[in-house]
């Protein structure tokens, strides 16, 4: 199913190549999605079909993304006309699992190309919040695209290892700001988020 995210209508040799599987198996795949609901073919060509979308959202509620979640990350990017992340620790680095836009950054023609299930480097702030002692925060700069985000941890639930960050234009991150303002809000933040994934695990 990634495979589709490079190209949406593919035939099943261009899937097949995507995936390194032979044809019958692909073919066999596609077959059982079909019957499934989840693609569809019109000609040569296959299609992921909006039933997809219960996929996903069934991964955001046992993730523990909740309503009640994405409104505390909307709430920090209004509040500072940025973009908002909740991460979980990978392999790479952290994936976001949670994440809301100001509407000036829904506005901007190029928001750095990042989504639910993005994964980021382990030089993301995002990436380093998920290791500091609750109570801190960390901060990465993106010079090209005039950029500042910094993240904390969220304080541990589980074995889940967690953090929530916000990425702002470098002109709304004056240094006062980001200590005496953002980074007190991100941490707020993490206890709240810590609150709601506490509730819902009772």
């Amino acid at each position: 199913m990634r495979a589709f995210r490079a190209n949406g209508r593919p035939t099943l040799a261009e899937l097949s190549r995507a995936v390194d599987l032979p044809h019958a198996t692909v073919l066999r795949f596609l077959q059982t999605l079909e019957e499934e609901g989840y693609a569809a073919r019109q000609d040569s060509r296959w299609r992921l079909t909006p039933l997809v979308f219960e996929l996903g959202f069934a991964a955001m509620e046992s993730l523990g993304v909740s309503e009640a979640i994405q409104d505390v990350l909307q709430g920090l990017a209004d509040a500072y006309s940025g973009t908002s992340n909740l991460g979980e620790s990978h392999s790479d680095g952290v994936i976001i699992i949670g994440r809301a836009m100001a509407p000036a950054e829904r506005r901007r023609l190029v928001v750095m190309n990042l989504r639910v299930g993005s994964v980021l480097p382990p030089a993301s702030a995002l990436a380093q919040g998920l290791d500091l002692p609750v109570g801190q925060w960390t901060r990465f700069d993106y010079p090209d695209s005039n950029q500042i985000s910094i993240a904390t941890p969220i304080p541990q639930i589980d074995s889940r290892r967690l953090s929530v960050g916000i990425s702002v234009d470098a002109s709304e991150a004056t240094d006062g700001r980001l200590e005496n303002d953002m980074a007190p809000a991100l941490q707020h933040a993490a206890d709240t988020i810590k609150g709601i994934l506490r509730i819902g695990t009772v």
